[in-house]
């Protein structure tokens, strides 16, 4: 009997320490899933019905959790013809103010909060918004970053929430495309 609840004690633990995740690609529970992040992500995030006329959107919805550890991430997609992406690209830097340098961790300064403010993965060049008007960052728990792709003629939201992580890992020559592929696993 022992051997019983010993065996699903580690089997309990081995699934909590694994942990869970589930994605959604359904545009209908974009900024209205219900989830945490959509809270934070409504300041940063483009509404829908706000979008210039596009020939393609996408959008990934990322939840994790271990144990006492969750985390969320969006992202939208979206792909215009070439006129229509050149205005919408000259309308960021009008609506969002970027980070011009890393951020450094107040507790360890030898870490970052963000490590790059600017980053490219593929054809996309990437920039971490900074906090202007109603949103507001807490990095590295919340924060939202931009990408645009002169060659797909798209734009990229991406927004990530965890309020349990401290720093963003220094890990290769580009922390914040690594931070990405973990996180918001979308191919870009």
């Amino acid at each position: 009997m022992r051997k019983r609840y010993l065996v699903i004690l580690v089997i309990v633990l081995i699934l909590s320490f694994a942990g869970c995740s589930k994605s959604s690609t359904n545009i209908k529970t974009y900024l209205n899933s219900g989830a945490k992040i959509d809270t934070y992500a409504k300041d940063c995030m483009p509404a829908i019905d706000d979008l210039a006329k596009y020939q393609d959107i996408s959008y990934k919805y990322n939840y994790v959790s271990t144990i006492m550890f969750e985390t969320e991430t969006i992202t939208l997609n979206i792909s215009y013809d070439e006129e229509t992406y050149e205005n919408e690209k000259k309308k960021l830097t009008e609506k969002y103010k970027f980070l011009n340098q890393k951020f450094v961790s107040n507790f360890d300064e030898s870490k970052y909060y963000i490590p790059e403010y600017e980053f490219s993965m593929n054809s996309y060049n990437f920039k971490v918004v900074d906090q202007n008007g109603d949103y507001k960052a807490e990095y590295p728990k919340s924060f939202c970053i931009i990408g645009t792709s002169d060659e797909e003629k798209s734009v990229a939201y991406l927004y990530f929430y965890d309020f349990d992580l401290d720093y963003i890992e220094e890990y290769g020559d580009n922390p914040m495309a690594n931070f990405v592929q973990k996180y918001f696993k979308y191919d870009f």
